[in-house]
């Protein structure tokens, strides 16, 4: 599963894991691989997702600089790697653009069992609609946000802050996202979203031969039997695209989770 190959030590919590016996350095690579594949074809997918991919990639970029002297990247050209993947972490959550339509999947379920400092939903100064009060929304940590806006102005920290920070950022990614979200077979996920787009695409061509159908029977004189075969050709169209929606829908409801 990509999740124990981003998160090898959680993985190897699990004794029955098939990915311990990989090398970590194996397991994370492979897991940034997969994950360029997913969005490659589906070219959408969760924020949580890309920023577990793209945080962890500049980790594999520093780990593979420190291994090899002679490396070409300097310190600060691996500021900057960290300092772009956490942006693009922070914004991917609490963009005000796209904010709301990640909330739900973020959402605190439990809000007792969370600190007051996580509790705050508005912080002193900040607009309601700024990006803090969407980080409080989601459980964020505000050092994230002020992390984000001081590499955003150019005040990039240290290669040390920035390693740290990083691990930080998975752990909450960790246990905010992929421990709550991750079940069932990405690969499947891809294949029902590719088969649901195909099945739009069927409906849409089936609709316009069905207003085809009609225009050609209203627009001219046809024989009983031409016209029959006219509307049942549209209609087996039709039942065609609805059948197959219904064994999407049966595939929707057999793997969502109980």
């Amino acid at each position: 599963m990509v999740r124990d190959w981003f998160f090898p030590h959680h993985a190897k919590q699990d004794l029955f894991s098939a990915t311990v016996s990989d090398s970590p350095q194996d397991m994370r690579q492979r897991a940034v691989d997969k994950v360029n594949l997913w969005m490659f074809k589906a070219g959408r997918l969760p924020p949580a997702i890309l920023a577990t991919a793209s945080l962890t990639e500049a980790i594999l970029h520093d780990e593979a600089r420190k291994s090899t002297p002679a490396t070409v990247i300097s310190d600060a050209a691996m500021q900057s790697i960290y300092a772009m993947a956490f942006a693009r972490f922070v914004n991917g959550f609490v963009d005000r653009d796209i904010a709301r339509s990640h909330a739900a999947e973020m959402i605190k379920e439990d809000s007792t069992a969370e600190s007051d400092e996580d509790m705050t939903t508005v912080i002193s100064g900040k607009g309601e609609s700024s990006m803090y009060a969407h980080a409080a929304t989601i459980g964020m940590p505000q050092e994230f946000v002020d992390l984000r806006h001081q590499v955003t102005h150019g005040d990039v920290p240290s290669l040390a802050y920035l390693r740290g920070m990083t691990a930080k950022a998975l752990e909450w990614l960790w246990e905010r996202w992929w421990i709550k979200n991750a079940a069932g077979s990405p690969d499947l996920a891809i294949r029902e979203l590719e088969e649901r787009r195909r099945i739009s695409r069927d409906a849409a061509r089936a609709s316009e031969m069905v207003q085809g159908s009609f225009d050609t029977v209203a627009d001219g004189p046809l024989r009983d039997a031409e016209r029959l075969d006219v509307l049942e050709e549209a209609s087996l169209a039709v039942a065609g695209t609805t059948s197959r929606k219904r064994r999407s829908s049966a595939i929707d409801e057999n793997n969502s989770p109980n």
